[in-house]
């Protein structure tokens, strides 16, 4: 009965020095995962306007699976910006948003694992990227720098920081502390 006290008090002890960076691991594979998704859809709207050779957008939606989604503020509920998902459809009419006859390519639900995805600052003008044909962004305001996790739930160390430059790339900064620069790619 005492050796069995003691294994308990043991896992118990260990368990609790464990918790911590096991919350940790899981809320990096989480954010590993949602930036990598966010990535492939920017860079497959890119790719997507220079293969058809016309207009495609990547933007935020309030409600991205309803059968007919349409951008939308992405400050929907707790305004969060891109956690309340996104589409990307072929802009045939060059409008800002999407109408019901252009043809949608890629749907992103909400994201429930991150808090926010918004652009470096707090600010949320960033609500689109438009590609043109050469696979560049059409408005220069729409080069940003956009932070995944709110410093209220994620740490620096989990928080990542991707730019994308007005030639349409985008990459990952670094984590919460980083700074895109000067680098235009």
């Amino acid at each position: 009965m005492i050796e069995l006290m003691v294994v308990i008090a043991i896992v118990a002890i260990l368990t609790t020095l464990a918790a911590p960076s096991f919350k940790q691991l899981i809320q990096s594979n989480s954010m590993s995962s949602t930036v990598n998704a966010f990535l492939a859809d920017l860079r497959f709207a890119r790719s997507e306007a220079i293969r058809r050779g016309g207009s495609v957008m990547m933007c935020r939606s309030d409600a991205p699976e309803i059968a007919d989604p349409t951008c939308g503020s992405g400050d929907g509920p707790g305004g969060n910006g891109w956690v309340s998902g996104w589409i990307v459809f072929q802009n045939l009419n060059n409008g800002s948003t999407r109408s019901s006859d252009e043809p949608l390519l890629r749907v992103q639900g909400p994201i429930t694992s991150l808090n926010s995805i918004m652009e470096r600052g707090g600010g949320s003008s960033s609500t689109k990227f438009k590609f043109t044909a050469t696979g560049r962004l059409l408005n220069v305001s729409s080069a940003t720098t956009l932070q995944f996790g709110g410093n209220d739930t994620f740490s620096n160390e989990v928080q990542r920081v991707v730019c994308v430059s007005l030639g349409g790339r985008a990459r990952i900064a670094g984590n919460g502390t980083t700074d895109c620069g000067t680098n235009s790619e």
